[in-house]
């Protein structure tokens, strides 16, 4: 086929990702010792993270392309995927009917989706990312029927809204296609520079935000995200509530730059007032949520609302600082769920928050760490939390979205409250059930460890990550001729 480029060099880490998903399928029936699938997984991350750097960019076709973006994002995927990793060992070391290669199969499958789609240089190949992404979550999800049988409720109202927002996603391919004649993003740009048409395509903006709006669980389209996460092993909902959201969140961007940049600021209005929705429905209803899981998931819905508003003054620096937010978040995130995992394995109760009484006393320790995390869930210096929010307003006060901004600003003080309400019940109320104090292994102490530390270290100096954010942003604009 004339001018079809096969670099498979462009394509070696996501093939060694399909090899090992597929080889958990096929081998896993034939081992006994199932921890087995855990060690490859971890040095999978270690090799993945070595090999990324120095895996040429280059397409494989035109639809995948390997470049300064996509890399650094998946190095960054990467790393979290490392941690989501131990804290599903540490969680099955107790729920062993879990325990099988297939579990872990799964997980490798969704990061595979998430590697396709930031790779992607057409809506189809972004599409097929995304699903790939999502369906294995799926099934994790239902596999935790055997110690909760809503589970598979969950994974029905997860999959139903997935299939909506694939509808929506679809209906938004067909109108890109119709105006422009592909799918790719290059042609699509060049057909939208034009501004003859720039209704049509923002009607077709819609339906794609909508896809991605149901993925990131953002209001309207946020009701899917509390069960789904409630049913779900606690492992696989640290996995849905950080690293799935900074995956699509990161897609999302790439979108925007490299499809839709001569209309940014439009697309930046229909943003506005769904992050900031988002925002104040996701704190609202975490207030009267008695259960740990499903005030975290309304609680994502309202961090992926500030993370939405770097996107709306159309400026590629609150683009870096949305994806900014996005790391944060995932670190946050899998921090606590470090903790939760701990307590949930000696306590199956724990996950209502009233049996978090008095656990500063029992467990200092753990206390403490989840008193960093939710910090900075609450935007409290000198956390991580406090500065991803401070420079998302910043870039939306210097677009000139002061109201907006003063709005964002109201609505984190209502939305600490939860937070604060959880640290009430650990470190000043009387203890109501007791904790056993339980071994975890090294590996573990070492992801919350990690974890503590760059919420503290990003928290005070977070200089380093910005630029480094902001230069890759710069390096994949200049690549694709465009500019600050």
């Amino acid at each position: 086929m004339v001018g079809l480029n096969l670099n498979v060099g462009a394509f070696f880490l996501e093939l060694i990702l399909l090899v090992t998903g597929l080889f958990f399928f096929l081998v896993d029936r034939f081992i006994s010792r199932k921890s087995y699938a855990f060690w490859i997984c971890l040095l999978l991350c270690i090799f993945s993270g070595f090999i990324i750097l120095f895996i040429p960019f280059g397409e494989f076709t035109k639809a995948f392309r390997n470049d300064f973006y996509s890399a650094t994002l998946k190095f960054l995927l990467i790393f979290g995927f490392f941690f989501v990793v131990i804290l599903a060992k540490e969680y099955l070391v107790t729920f062993r009917a879990l325990e099988y290669g297939e579990f872990y199969g799964l997980l490798i499958f969704s990061l595979f989706g998430s590697f396709i789609m930031l790779s992607s240089q057409d809506f189809l190949t972004l599409f097929l990312g995304l699903e790939l992404t999502s369906i294995p979550i799926y099934f994790l999800i239902a596999t935790n029927f055997l110690y909760q049988r809503r589970s598979i409720e969950g994974a029905i109202k997860y999959f139903i809204v997935g299939a909506l927002g694939s509808l929506f996603f679809i209906l938004a391919l067909g109108i890109f296609y119709y105006l422009s004649g592909s799918l790719y993003f290059d042609i699509i740009l060049t057909k939208v520079a034009q501004g003859d048409r720039r209704e049509e395509f923002l009607a077709g903006i819609v339906f794609l935000l909508v896809g991605f709006s149901i993925k990131l669980s953002l209001v309207p389209f946020h009701m899917w995200a509390p069960d789904a996460y409630e049913a779900s092993p606690v492992p696989v909902t640290a996995y849905l509530a950080g690293f799935i959201k900074f995956a699509v969140l990161s897609a999302l961007i790439k979108v925007l730059i490299i499809a839709f940049s001569p209309i940014k600021d439009d697309v930046g209005q229909l943003l506005l007032w769904v992050a900031l929705l988002s925002i104040l429905v996701g704190s609202v209803l975490a207030i009267i949520q008695e259960n740990l899981i499903r005030l975290l998931a309304y609680s994502s819905i309202a961090h992926m609302g500030y993370a939405l508003l770097g996107l709306v003054s159309g400026e590629y620096v609150g683009y870096g600082f949305s994806i900014f937010y996005g790391f944060v978040y995932l670190f946050m995130t899998l921090g606590l769920f470090s903790v939760i995992i701990y307590l949930y394995r000696y306590n199956r109760n724990i996950l209502e928050i009233s049996n978090l009484a008095g656990l500063a006393k029992e467990l200092p320790l753990f206390s403490f760490m989840a008193l960093i995390f939710l910090f900075s869930l609450a935007g409290i210096p000198p956390t991580a939390g406090f500065m991803a929010k401070f420079y998302v307003f910043v870039v939306l006060i210097k677009g000139g979205f002061l109201i907006s901004a003063v709005l964002g600003l109201l609505f984190s003080v209502i939305g600490a409250y939860p937070y604060l309400r959880i640290l009430k019940v650990i470190y000043m109320d009387r203890p109501s059930v007791s904790f056993n104090r339980g071994a975890f292994s090294f590996l573990t102490y070492l992801a919350l460890y990690i974890s503590a530390f760059l919420v503290i270290l990003l928290g005070i100096y977070p200089q380093p990550a910005i630029e480094f954010i902001q230069r890759t942003l710069y390096l994949y604009l200049t690549f694709q001729f465009l500019h600050f």
